[in-house]
């Protein structure tokens, strides 16, 4: 079987397939290929294993630097939103998705970010909640109480309004800084 992605459903077509007998599927890192791209090598083996029960004998962690290798050989850039080696596949913004991915790692993410070797990664934005401004404060070392975090979410919002991006840790300190005071009580680790 050779999928090629011209509708983006090469994996979701290998995977079919196998499904119906094909013993030997191609693929190609990144899905790097001709016109849209082929079926990608990490996501048809993790739906292999995944949806199928095949095993694969991939080591999954590797896969994010192989990837990375292969681009810059290939001189293209990884897609920040591709299937589990983008920068984006495990990040999360959204207050409730944050909310929900604090209180149960599963709810948001069907794939654990440890398999491929990476880990969660919470941003903040327009669209982050009180429990994410508390979780990645807290990530960086910084204990807020409710009255802080009241005031920290909405010049967070408006920071990612206005420069339409998430602030960088350097950024949310200066914030912190700036509303609840470099005297506040912040205490570290």
């Amino acid at each position: 079987m050779h999928a090629h992605n011209d509708l983006g459903m090469a994996t979701a077509n290998t995977l079919a397939a196998v499904s119906a007998g094909a013993t030997s599927v191609n693929t190609t890192i990144l899905g790097l290929g001709e016109r849209a791209g082929n079926a990608a090598l990490e996501t048809v083996a993790l739906g292999l294993e995944r949806c199928l029960g095949v095993k694969t004998g991939v080591h999954f962690p590797a896969l994010p630097a192989l990837c990375q290798r292969v681009a810059e050989a290939a001189q293209r850039a990884i897609d920040p939103q591709q299937p589990l080696v983008g920068e984006l596949v495990f990040t999360h913004e959204s207050g409730v998705h944050v909310a929900a991915l604090l209180r149960d790692s599963e709810s948001y993410q069907s794939i654990a970010p440890s398999l491929m070797g990476r880990s969660y990664r919470l941003v903040l934005g327009k669209h982050s909640g009180r429990q994410a401004v508390n979780g990645v404060f807290d990530q960086m070392g910084y204990h807020l109480n409710a009255a802080q975090i009241n005031q920290l979410l909405p010049a967070i919002r408006r920071f990612a309004e206005n420069w339409k991006r998430s602030p960088k840790d350097y950024e949310l300190v200066a914030i912190y800084d700036e509303l609840c005071g470099e005297s506040a009580l912040r205490a570290r680790g």
